[in-house]
């Protein structure tokens, strides 16, 4: 248990806690939020992704988002837009998916989360983490780090 558990808890400012990691695998110089979700839908393996509060969306590995079933092209739910990815613009489709927050304490949380997936040529492999934005995400629910402790909180409002 994190020492503001219990203050945030009782006070009903959280209704959730999990720990997070503060690197991502292959990038241990770099200090990051790195939470760990699980996709509601698919039957799949958590999957780590970075906090990024600057990122209008979660951005997801197309690999991946094919093996959530989030790659159809259907008209009626799924945007064309482009976005710029560390320097590099990519063109790529919205796609939503509900994920869960796995809680260590208090509830779990799901929230459906609008995903950037990208295009790709066939040949092509992707060389970016997978990332928590703040539009589509961050912003359907209250959030707070205890960064002393590694500590992520959370509540759906």
């Amino acid at each position: 248990m994190a020492r503001f558990d219990t203050i945030l808890f009782d006070s009903g400012f959280v209704t959730g806690s999990t720990r997070y990691d503060d690197h991502y695998q292959g990038d241990e110089k770099q200090n990051r939020i790195v939470l760990t979700i699980t996709p509601e839908k698919a039957k799949h393996s958590p999957v780590k992704m970075i906090v990024d509060t600057g990122a209008p969306w979660c951005v997801l590995n197309p690999e991946l988002a094919e093996i959530w079933d989030l790659t159809s092209a259907a008209e009626d739910e799924a945007q064309i837009t482009n976005l710029n990815i560390r320097g590099e613009v990519r063109w790529g489709r919205l796609k939503r998916a509900e994920i869960i927050l796995h809680a260590m304490n208090g509830e779990d949380l799901t929230v459906e989360a609008t995903f950037f997936v990208p295009f790709m040529d066939p040949d092509e492999v992707w060389n970016y983490p997978n990332f928590l934005g703040l539009s589509g995400f961050l912003d359907r629910f209250r959030f707070a780090v205890d960064a002393s402790e590694n500590a992520f909180y959370f509540w759906r409002f």
